[in-house]
């Protein structure tokens, strides 16, 4: 299911803890399952606990790099013996008559991530104003695909911070607090083994054939500008010779300015992720028009596909591997690597997934520097945790 000719309807979040309670019995188990997560650790949890004992309105903003990020940020309510609420796509939603039915009673409520949603913001700011349950907030936005690098952080969660502040302050309800919380990964298996055998996948799916003298990152380079490659000669009609990161930049509007100009939007937007969001809305609402035929609908699943490959592209950076040769790094990308070829990842074994919960950042109703503050706060602990948890090429 997707989201094409639906018109949006805000999801609220329930309130119970029978559900939640229960799910985080099977979470272990199915992050191991489904992801390959075999060992876990969180880290900070009993600052967590504290605020909560203390009455504070809780938000938490991790990273998001992993599609297993969405589920295994529950871990932290397993350690910290609490049911978070939790904002979620409303795509999310649409995947399956299972995730309808159980993301709300598991406390998580929809956002049209394209839109104003005024509702699911003011439920937000009422969850963090009222609720000593603490609100997961994902302030990237997406999934950026770079564990050791922090995406742009959107100001939604600073806001619904500030807002929930003054709601609280105004009835001498206690403190709003902000828990940073990085999520890093760390490869435990066969490395080797691994990556030998999703090289060589990708190699045959491409027409590369397989050269002895070529060390292991120059394959993973030359998959890389493969399928580069493959995304300009359709979007451009030619390949280009400059520079990844122009090469990046250049297929994005390549992608994208045409669907700017076909929907009458300029491109005034402050980073990929803004011209993708205000491209999407626009194609949602004109799905939902009673006239669009069977055509029309797979022209608009074409311009989304183009949506998701700009934003794909805008976290490639070229020496993302070449300033950290390290596993991890070296993993992540080609994982990404496999997800554009073949849509999607085979799961590699065992994986560690450490989240680390920061210290509360007390937030005021008129905090400018909220968003800094934040920012600076999870590069700092991501920057830690890279540092312990990376490890050196074979």
């Amino acid at each position: 299911m997707d989201a094409i000719g639906k018109p949006y309807s805000f999801v609220p979040p329930r309130f119970g803890r029978f559900v939640p309670a229960l799910l985080q019995r099977c979470l272990p188990w199915y992050m191991n399952r489904k992801y390959g997560i075999e060992h876990w650790e969180v880290r900070g949890a009993e600052g967590l606990r504290a605020s909560i004992d203390a009455g504070h309105g809780v938000i938490l903003t991790p990273n998001h790099s992993r599609d297993s990020d969405s589920v295994g940020i529950g871990l932290t309510g397993i350690r910290a013996k609490t049911f978070p609420h939790f904002m979620t796509g409303w795509h999310v939603l649409l995947e399956s008559r299972f995730q309808q039915f159980i993301i709300p009673r598991a406390g998580g409520f929809s956002v049209l991530r394209e839109g104003n949603d005024r509702k699911s913001v003011r439920t937000a700011i009422n969850l963090v104003a009222q609720n000593s349950r603490p609100l997961i907030l994902f302030p990237e936005g997406y999934v950026t695909r770079t564990n050791d690098r922090l995406g742009i952080l959107q100001e939604g969660a600073a806001l619904i911070a500030r807002q929930a502040s003054s709601q609280r302050a105004k009835k001498n309800n206690g403190l709003a607090v902000v828990h940073p919380v990085i999520i890093k990964y760390q490869f435990c298996g066969d490395f080797e083994k691994v990556a030998e055998s999703k090289l060589t996948r990708l190699e045959m799916n491409l027409g590369l054939s397989k050269d002895p003298m070529v060390a292991i990152i120059g394959r993973l380079e030359r998959i890389r500008e493969a399928v580069i490659h493959d995304r300009e000669v359709k979007a451009l009609g030619e390949a280009s010779e400059s520079l990844s990161e122009e090469r990046a930049s250049r297929l994005i509007d390549a992608l994208l300015n045409p669907l700017e100009e076909a929907w009458g939007l300029i491109n005034d937007a402050k980073d990929t992720y803004d011209r993708v969001r205000k491209i999407r809305l626009v194609i949602l609402e004109h799905s939902t028009d009673k006239d669009v035929i069977e055509e029309e609908n797979r022209r608009l699943h074409r311009q989304l596909a183009q949506c998701t490959w700009a934003l794909k592209l805008s976290s490639y950076d070229q020496d993302y591997l070449a300033k950290e040769p390290c596993v991890e790094r070296y993993m992540e990308t080609l994982d990404s690597l496999e997800e554009d070829v073949f849509g999607s990842i085979q799961v590699s074994r065992p994986w560690r997934m450490v989240l680390e919960i920061g210290n509360a950042i007390t937030v005021s109703p008129r905090d400018k520097i909220l968003g800094q503050q934040l920012k600076e706060a999870m590069e700092n602990q991501l920057a830690t945790l890279a540092t312990e948890l990376n490890q050196p090429l074979p």
